[in-house]
């Protein structure tokens, strides 16, 4: 099993952007993320945390993934004198979207491709009081012949 933190506000996969590319009298649609979107820069977080936890080659069998994203506590939800559990998050961003730029992040790194991945749980959470952003990552390879 591989397993990492990765310390940083959780990020998800934003829509991608499109351009028409004129080129030798041919017409191309061009499909990118820009530069500057923030999922870079957790993407690159996702990375390093992972290169920190496994320096093997990419995965080649089946996988489970399970991460648990967890989001800064608002002020609203800060108190002085009552418990401050975890609690589910419930609005945007989407959980899939969020796992999409994880897996992306992950793809030719922790696997050969994110298509090798055949089960997992995923969650979103608000952090406890005490408790920084952050996303929980573990990657476990099935065994063939396993029932």
């Amino acid at each position: 099993m591989i397993r990492f933190v990765v310390p940083a506000v959780p990020v998800a996969q934003p829509r991608q952007r499109h351009r028409v590319i004129n080129a030798g009298g041919r017409t191309y649609a061009h499909n990118y993320t820009p530069a500057k979107d923030p999922v870079n820069v957790f993407k690159a977080a996702v990375q390093l945390c992972f290169h920190r936890a496994y320096a093997g080659p990419p995965l080649t069998g089946p996988l489970r993934l399970e991460c648990v994203f967890i989001f800064p506590r608002p002020k609203s939800k800060v108190w002085k004198t009552k418990p401050m559990p975890r609690v589910p998050h419930t609005g945007k961003p989407d959980r899939d979207n969020l796992l999409k730029s994880l897996q992306d992040a992950l793809n030719g790194l922790a696997y050969r491709d994110d298509s090798q991945i055949f089960d997992g749980v995923t969650s979103k959470w608000i952090a406890a009081g005490d408790e920084p952003p952050h996303v929980e990552v573990f990657i476990t390879e099935e065994t063939h012949g396993a029932t």
